[in-house]
């Protein structure tokens, strides 16, 4: 299987149980996926990777969003909110990677999930 995994308020909100799951399912043989809305450059990228190592979350690729007016026009889903734009990354990641599972805190990214990819099983942390 394919995980996908945001951060901030997901990862950042249960530390110790993100780092045993992610863990257990490289293990086992399944992918897993940091998506995160953060935004590409060479030190976020490092101090976000970082981050993972000390919380020892492990993963098979870390994704950092690129700047919104990056984004493939091509690739946006058909009658997005144009304040959503900055979401759509996990769901561009997540076609590119065959995503099965999603983690993540956001209700605006588990919508466009469920509109857009309902295959993928949501799992969203509340507090």
């Amino acid at each position: 299987m394919v995980i996908q995994i945001d951060i901030d308020q997901t990862i950042t909100a249960a530390p110790e149980f993100f780092a045993w799951l992610s863990q257990a399912l490289r293990r086992d043989g399944h992918r897993v996926l940091i998506v995160t809305s953060r935004t590409t450059s060479p030190e976020p990228l490092r101090l976000t990777a970082e981050e993972l190592r000390a919380f020892g979350v492990v993963y098979d690729k870390l994704l950092l969003s690129p700047a919104v007016d990056d984004l493939d026009p091509r690739r946006l889903p058909p009658g997005l909110h144009s304040a959503h734009r900055i979401f759509v990354f996990k769901l561009i990641a997540a076609q590119d990677y065959g995503t099965e599972i999603l983690f993540d805190d956001c209700s605006i990214t588990s919508d466009l999930f469920r509109r857009h990819l309902p295959d993928v099983r949501v799992f969203r942390p509340l507090r």
